[in-house]
């Protein structure tokens, strides 16, 4: 099984960079290879299993985020990918909501009354 899933790993192109924070993963079916809280940070390296097509890190990385490597095979790569350089990482904090600024409220001028009429 982890034969094939890396042989699509390996189908994988995209460009990867490394990054402070944590790659985002498809909720539900998407996994972190390096373990939660964790991410590549040597995505050229490749990592080679015995019997399986050597893979470059960033692809890997990639296929688990988005599910192509089941949830529990994800579970024991930690271990196995140190050529990978796994290290914690920033979870992507979100947008904050930006208070209303009160908009500053001027009386209208104050204007004298005039004697009516008024005669040019």
């Amino acid at each position: 099984m982890l034969k094939t899933l890396l042989f699509f790993a390996c189908l994988v192109q995209s460009a990867v960079t490394q990054e402070t924070t944590c790659p985002p993963i498809v909720p539900g079916v998407g996994c972190s290879v390096c373990g939660d809280g964790k991410s590549v940070t040597a995505p050229d390296e490749i990592f080679a299993f015995p019997g399986a097509p050597s893979v470059a890190c960033g692809a890997l990385e990639g296929v688990g985020a988005t599910g192509i490597i089941p949830q529990p095979e994800c579970g024991f790569l930690p271990g196995i990918i140190t050529v990978c350089e796994c290290a914690p990482c920033a979870a992507e904090e979100p947008n904050a909501p930006i208070a209303p600024e009160a908009s500053p409220v001027s009386d209208p001028p104050v204007v004298p009354p005039t004697d009516a009429p008024v005669v040019p």
